[in-house]
């Protein structure tokens, strides 16, 4: 099921090692310090990888890499040497989500190239606080959203007449009634958008907020909520992560979702009401 993944990186891997992108990462390095310590693309690729080194000079890297790509300066070369350097995270998407793509590795492998891409383009650094982080978990982000919306389709039903796949066992929270997007525009609305969870694209920074906030609904479990609701993962997948005992995650979860939709129920009704009486009668 991995053949097509593994080929992509095996292409991506052969497409730093030609001439020209040889002669391409030179002229680079004319022109950009930040790369005057690697003999070729290959070191470069092998420093990002690399668990150790400094996080932050690796991060400065990365941003350089994505200038170069928005700049179209030497953009082959630099978007290969991004692909590659954050391939671990990456792969980590891949493996998580195939699941959710059954029969069909593909299409997943399609919809990373193409939110990466996309990220790549229009990541706004000057709100980033770690590239690495952003990109790979953004692109997650946007991959699953496509897929939900795909999901969410007529009835909720797929071309062939089968229901939108779940965990065999049920374990996945249904989030019919409630999406990232919904909530957040519900933010929006009422605090005026100084929460900023519709600008800029930092995938930390908007779950760094939307945490916040729900721990003032929800006490402890926001933390909770954000990994089910948000990041996808299943109650018992979170519950292993945290050291919870099957039952108890899944009641503390369905407890913090019984909250969660008792505090939103009002808060729209109250939204309601003002937008009543805020608003002329027609004549």
């Amino acid at each position: 099921m991995r053949a097509s993944w593994e080929a992509l990186h095996a292409g991506l891997d052969r497409s730093v090692r030609t001439l020209q992108a040889e002669q391409s990462f030179q002229e680079a390095k004319l022109q950009h310090p930040a790369l005057a310590g690697f003999d070729d693309a290959e070191k470069v690729v092998d420093h990002l990888v690399n668990g150790r080194g400094d996080g932050d000079q690796k991060d400065r890297l990365l941003a350089m890499l994505v200038t170069m790509v928005q700049r179209r300066e030497h953009h082959e070369v630099a978007s290969a040497l991004l692909w590659l350097g954050l391939w671990p995270g990456l792969s980590g998407v891949y493996g998580r989500r195939v699941r959710h793509f059954k029969g069909e590795p593909d299409e997943l492998i399609a919809e990373i190239a193409r939110a990466f891409t996309e990220l790549v383009e229009r990541i706004d650094l000057t709100t980033v606080h770690r590239v690495a982080a952003t990109l790979v978990r953004s692109t997650e982000r946007d991959v699953m959203y496509r897929k939900k919306r795909a999901w969410a389709e007529p009835a909720h039903v797929h071309d062939d007449g089968q229901d939108a796949p779940d965990d065999a066992d049920g374990d996945r929270l249904s989030t019919s009634w409630f999406d990232t997007h919904t909530l957040e525009r519900w933010l929006e609305r009422e605090h005026s958008s100084v929460l900023g969870l519709t600008t800029g694209i930092s995938f930390d920074e908007d779950i760094e907020v939307l945490c916040a906030w729900l721990e003032s609904v929800v006490g402890e479990d926001a933390e909770l909520l954000i990994a089910v609701l948000v990041l996808d993962e299943s109650r018992r997948e979170v519950g292993e992560r945290l050291g919870l005992a099957t039952d108890s995650g899944r009641k503390r979860v369905q407890r913090a979702v019984a909250r969660l939709k008792k505090h939103l129920a009002k808060s729209l009704s109250r939204f309601a009401r003002a937008d009543r009486f805020s608003h002329p009668k027609a004549p």
